[in-house]
């Protein structure tokens, strides 16, 4: 009986240990494999098929090296936060279920078909030292099953775990500064898989913690970057190295590469365009803070850094927009003296006749009593061809400071270039009667300016008077060549010359020249074909005085003719034999009036 005990006993013995020998250390490792997106929705139910395949092969063929995350937890966790258990998740929602699962790397990627084939681009997202971080395409070869891609996928993670496991070792070796210990480590992991990221950061890391040169730290987390071309781990270190070396271009672009890997990476973003406006490379921070608006077109951070920019880099077209979008997210914008003062001469540096009408009317709505801000609005509706708008604006300006003369000028100026003499519907030549009145109606408008030009001409400043002159001569000519109303473009036309007449000598360059001999020839035309009334009144009064005047106006006549030849000679020439022939008989006219004072 004894016996029998103890033989029961060590059977029982040899029973309870035989498990114990066997047991195998569970994985702690999480993975979680999420369908891919593709270009075409009729593929969303093949990227499952695919997945699933996947799934369920990886951890039949790993399940002693990682814990994939089974289809019923993954849908458990979907349905949790209100998803259909087959849904294909964008970048920050598969990152959040990742996060809820508690997994140390997940995957992403794309779905597309060639020819007959099916094509899937995996990247792993390391986000727990799994090292399972990867980029790679897999087919499906030919021709295409959901099948032969899911079991390609699972045959090429299981790779990757087996590299991670060894990388990982490598990671450990490293903090208890067993340096050739961890870099063998890392060798076997790159010999289990050539393109381990994961593999090449930890060399990286062991050369830094031996104070290797910066260029062996450099060359192998550009080792890193090819094997996974969106590690945002590799080009972050990439660039801090870059930096330490004092080439920050390099330093930048290597950033723009890890923000390719973390596009909703905000913080980077800023950072990128800071970077770029200190190396005064406006245009390219603008684009990337314009992919990231595309993305999050509400985030006031990217909206503020841009507009900075573009006012920094005078990008005028970006500060525009920048307005607009700020004006749009926030009316108060408009009750900002300032802020409406900035958006108006963005507006203006581009001549954006829409938006400086935006901008113009909210100014004077919220500031009525301010000149600058109608005289904005006054601009806007003159480069829109809105004449009268400009004008009336031009008013409101010059009643709230009257003081503002150069206000009274483009007022004048809007009225002269407003004014159209309308051909088609002015009388016929035969009703001399109807002709003249149309014609005088038309002067009668134009005449209106000449009062806001006289106040203009209160100033001494020398520009603000050629200013004036030229819009003078502006509405003199209009008046001349288009109504033929000659006796009505004399005065605008003599008042030209005379604030346009030589200071010195010398004075026959410049903007005045160029008014004067205009002006020349516009007044010789006017006064001529004008100059038959007063000489037969002169004749009718016998007056001296009215003589001499026409003898003044005669010379004066015959000087700007001969100065405003270079206008058009011929015309000139002509109205010099026409007053050729009224001064051949001033003297006659002297002699019977026996006049002493010319």
């Amino acid at each position: 009986m004894r016996i029998l005990r103890l033989v029961a006993g060590l059977v029982v013995a040899v029973a309870g240990a035989a498990p114990a020998q066997l047991a195998i250390q569970q994985p702690t490792e999480k993975l979680l494999l999420l369908p891919l997106n593709v270009k075409t929705p009729a593929d969303s139910g093949v990227s499952i098929a695919v997945m699933d395949a996947a799934r369920e092969r990886l951890a039949s063929i790993a399940k002693y090296k990682v814990v994939v995350i089974p289809k019923t937890k993954l849908c458990e966790a979907l349905k949790a936060s209100d998803f259909a258990c087959d849904v294909l998740l964008d970048e920050s929602q598969a990152q959040l279920l990742a996060r809820f699962l508690n997994v140390n790397a997940y995957t992403t990627g794309t779905l597309e078909r060639a020819g007959v084939g099916l094509v899937a681009t995996i990247r792993v997202r390391d986000i727990g030292g799994s090292g399972y971080a990867a980029l790679f395409p897999v087919s499906s070869g030919n021709p295409g099953t959901a099948a032969a891609l899911g079991e390609a996928i699972a045959q090429r993670l299981n790779t990757i775990v087996r590299a991670g496991e060894q990388a990982r070792e490598c990671n450990d070796l490293r903090q208890k500064s067993q340096f050739p210990k961890a870099l063998e480590a890392a060798r076997k992991a790159l010999t289990t898989e050539p393109n381990s990221p994961a593999a090449h950061l930890c060399v990286a890391t062991v050369y830094e913690a031996q104070r290797m040169p910066l260029d062996s730290q450099l060359a192998a987390y550009q080792r890193a970057a090819r094997a996974d071309s969106l590690n945002a781990t590799a080009w972050e270190n990439i660039a801090r190295l870059y930096q330490q070396k004092g080439d920050t271009l390099k330093a930048i672009d290597a950033f723009i590469h890890e923000l390719a890997g973390e596009p909703q990476n905000t913080n980077l973003r800023l950072g990128i365009a800071e970077l770029l406006r200190q190396q005064k490379q406006y245009q390219r921070a603008v684009s990337v803070l314009d992919d990231g608006l595309a993305r999050s077109p509400s985030d006031q951070k990217l909206v503020a850094s841009k507009q900075r920019i573009c006012i920094e880099g005078e990008l005028w077209r970006c500060v525009v927009d920048g307005f607009v979008m700020e004006l749009k997210n926030d009316t108060a914008k408009g009750a900002d003296s300032a802020w409406v003062k900035a958006a108006i001469g963005a507006a203006q540096q581009i001549s954006d006749t829409t938006n400086l009408l935006l901008f113009a009317r909210t100014a004077t709505r919220h500031f009525p009593k301010s000149a600058a801000f109608w005289e904005a609005l006054g601009t806007a509706f003159d480069l829109k061809g809105q004449r009268d708008s400009s004008v009336w604006a031009y008013k409101q300006a010059f009643a709230a400071d009257p003081n503002r003369l150069k206000t009274a000028l483009l007022i004048a100026k809007a009225i002269v270039d407003g004014t159209v003499y309308d051909t088609a519907h002015a009388p016929p030549k035969s009703d001399t009667v109807a002709l003249r009145r149309y014609r005088n109606a038309f002067a009668d408008r134009l005449d209106s300016a000449r009062a806001y030009v006289a106040k203009a001409l209160a100033s001494p400043d020398t520009t603000l008077r050629t200013s004036a002159a030229l819009i003078l001569l502006n509405g003199g000519s209009k008046i001349a060549q288009q109504a033929q109303a000659y006796d009505r473009a004399y005065p605008w036309l003599e008042q030209t010359l005379q604030l346009v007449a030589p200071l010195t000598p010398a004075d026959t360059v410049g903007p005045r020249q160029q008014i004067r001999v205009q002006a020349s020839f516009w007044y010789g035309i006017a006064s001529v074909a004008s100059l038959s009334g007063p000489y037969s009144e002169m004749i009718k009064s016998k007056s001296c005085d009215q003589a001499k005047a026409i003898n003044d106006r005669i010379a004066r006549t015959k000087e700007a003719l001969i100065l405003g030849a270079r206008v058009h000679q011929p015309t000139a020439n002509t109205m010099l034999q026409n007053v050729g022939k009224f001064e051949t008989i001033m003297p006659q006219v002297k002699k019977q009036f026996k006049c002493k004072n010319f």
